[in-house]
C-alpha cells in the first residue's frame, strides 16, 4: 500500500474511531436522540453502532479489510446523518449547523465508497 493511501485511510478513520469512542464514553446525548427517533433498544443500538465505528475504524486505519470496513463505516454514518443532524427540523442558525453536518456526513459516505472500491 503506497505512504499517501495509507495517510488517507488513517485520517479518514480518525473521525469514526474519535466518535466511537466518545460515544462508548459517554452515550447519553446519542441515546436521547435514538430514543427520540423511536430506535428499538436505543442503549444497545448506540453501543453497537459505536463499536462499529471503533472496530471498522481501527481496520481502515491500518489497511486490513478496506472494503469491509469501509461499507461498516459508512452503513453506520447512515442513522448517524438521519437521527443526528436533522437539520429539517430547525431553524435559523441551528438549521445551518446541522445542514453543513448532514452534508460533512455525506462527504464522509462518499470517501468510504471511494477508499472501499465500490464502483
Amino acid at each position: 500500500m503506497s505512504g499517501a493511501k495509507f495517510i488517507g485511510r488513517a485520517l479518514l478513520a480518525s473521525i469514526f474511531i474519535k466518535n466511537g469512542l466518545e460515544h462508548l464514553q459517554n452515550p447519553d446525548p446519542v441515546v436521547r436522540a435514538a430514543r427520540g427517533a423511536e430506535i428499538p433498544q436505543p442503549e444497545l443500538a448506540v453501543q453497537i453502532n459505536s463499536g462499529v465505528m471503533v472496530g471498522a475504524g481501527a481496520l481502515l486505519a491500518l489497511g486490513l479489510f478496506p472494503r469491509l470496513a469501509g461499507t461498516a463505516l459508512a452503513a453506520s454514518l447512515v442513522p448517524t446523518t438521519v437521527i443526528g443532524h436533522p437539520f429539517w427540523d430547525k431553524q435559523g442558525k441551528e438549521r445551518e449547523q446541522q445542514q453543513t453536518q448532514f452534508l460533512k456526513n455525506l462527504a464522509l459516505f462518499g470517501a468510504l465508497m471511494y477508499v472501499s472500491g465500490h464502483d
